[in-house]
């Protein structure tokens, strides 16, 4: 058999790099997603940033099972030239040239794939073989997306930002950043040594923006005097407000949720490999229900122009502590005290023999449990990492501490209501009228 055969610790080193460029395009395409100026693309950012999170994850359950792999360490944190390649991949001065740059170093990726399947043996490493199909699978969605958004952009859509002189400039930038992979792969360059390009651009328009972009469809809701309202209570924000059918809008806002996970995803480092893929797997579930709740109320004959529209957190807050309360007080407080909301929406809609908003609920519900085992799974662990060692119960009144303050709750209703979760989600977020269509 020859020196040109894979041993399983070559099948480990080729994976391992694959895996941390998956997982590098995963964050910069959710950080991304705060920064695009319209609501489709943000959705899109969304699927992609899913789709190479889920490549990691299958490259990721290979390499364990070999030797010299990341056994030892499963941080999710990549090694730090990579990351720095990466993260100087998205800093471009519009969404045009980050996806033009994507779309280069994702298509030299695939190659390095077909290279690699090349030259493993398809019974010796069967198993590989089987991973890496599951990116191909991938692949095709993936490319075909960038292409279409690239396709958009230079047919003249203003929202990519396209300008020819800048452009030229940050592809001969992307290619020399892409010919420094290169030669880290062929470990013909120390990490340690690498003399990185001048960066043609002074203020990127992303990843992560201090604030998110909004798109012109979706009005904001920006009154000031609601921060002690229950959420979702002020009837100026949705022309549902009195009907069952404000479920439907109650989905759609979750575009808010998925731009803070968003935040997250890019912003929070050094956690394990498996927190990546519960927090990009709750970021789609987000993207999702807010893609399911806009699609009902357009099928409704709703606009969104109708409706008013909350933002996702701000990226000039993103200490991980910031993160950690973000984090806590969604799985822990928001999506727990949405269940009763939800399976009584559902009860409701079934009722009034609307079946789509009412299987769309009961899917949203099976999402949301899982969005909380992954609470009760990393918050401690999230707290931990700033050095504070918290039990799951503590930070779970922490959280509906915090949220009582924001209502105004007096000290001693406090105390009541932290140690009894239905009365807390009683007089945190306002109910809906189910026996009104």
């Amino acid at each position: 058999m020859g020196d040109s055969i894979f041993r399983p610790h070559d099948t480990a080193r080729a994976l391992t790099a694959l895996l941390w460029q998956e997982h590098e395009l995963s964050r910069i395409t959710a950080g991304w997603i705060p920064a695009a100026p319209k609501y489709e693309i943000k959705a899109q950012l969304g699927r992609l940033s899913y789709l190479h999170n889920q490549n990691m994850k299958a490259l990721y359950e290979r390499a364990q099972e070999l030797p010299e792999s990341l056994k030892a360490s499963s941080s999710g944190q990549s090694p730090p030239a990579v990351t720095e390649l990466f993260e100087r991949l998205a800093m471009a001065n519009d969404l045009y040239s980050f996806l033009w740059g994507y779309h280069y170093v994702y298509r030299r990726i695939c190659q390095n794939y077909e290279t690699l399947s090349n030259r493993l043996d398809p019974l010796l490493d069967a198993p590989t073989m089987d991973k890496i199909r599951i990116t191909q699978w991938a692949k095709d969605e993936i490319l075909r997306s960038i292409a279409e958004h690239l396709k958009l952009a230079e047919t003249g859509d203003v929202a990519y930002g396209h300008n020819v002189h800048e452009t030229m400039i940050w592809e001969t930038y992307v290619k020399s950043l892409w010919e420094i992979d290169e030669l880290l792969l062929l470990h013909l360059m120390d990490m340690d040594k690498i003399s990185w390009p001048y960066h043609p651009v002074a203020e990127p328009a992303g990843p992560a923006p201090s604030t998110s972009v909004p798109d012109p469809n979706y009005p904001l809701y920006e009154n000031s005097t609601n921060k002690g309202m229950k959420s979702f209570s002020d009837p100026s924000a949705s022309p549902l407000f009195e009907s069952v059918k404000q479920m439907l809008y109650i989905n759609a806002c979750e575009m808010a949720a998925a731009e803070s996970l968003a935040y997250m995803f890019y912003g929070v480092k050094n956690m394990p490999l498996e927190f990546y893929c519960d927090l990009s797997r709750h970021l789609w579930d987000e993207m999702r229900h807010s893609m399911m709740g806009i699609r009902r109320l357009e099928q409704l004959g709703y606009d969104t122009r109708q409706f008013l529209w909350f933002r996702g957190a701000p990226g000039d807050l993103s200490a991980e502590e910031r993160f950690a309360e973000m984090y806590s007080s969604l799985t822990l407080v928001a999506e727990p005290c949405s269940f009763r909301k939800k399976r009584k929406s559902a009860e409701a809609f079934w009722k009034f023999g609307d079946v789509q908003s009412a299987v769309q609920s009961e899917f949203d519900v099976v999402d949301e449990r899982m969005h909380v085992d992954f609470g009760n799974k990393w918050n401690t662990e999230l707290y931990k990492q700033l050095g504070n060692l918290v039990t799951a119960r503590e930070l779970k009144e922490r959280a509906a501490i915090r949220r009582m303050n924001e209502l105004n709750v007096s000290p001693a209703e406090q105390e009541k209501l932290v140690k009894h979760f239905p009365g807390f989600c009683g007089i945190s977020t306002s109910d809906l009228p189910y026996d009104r269509y």
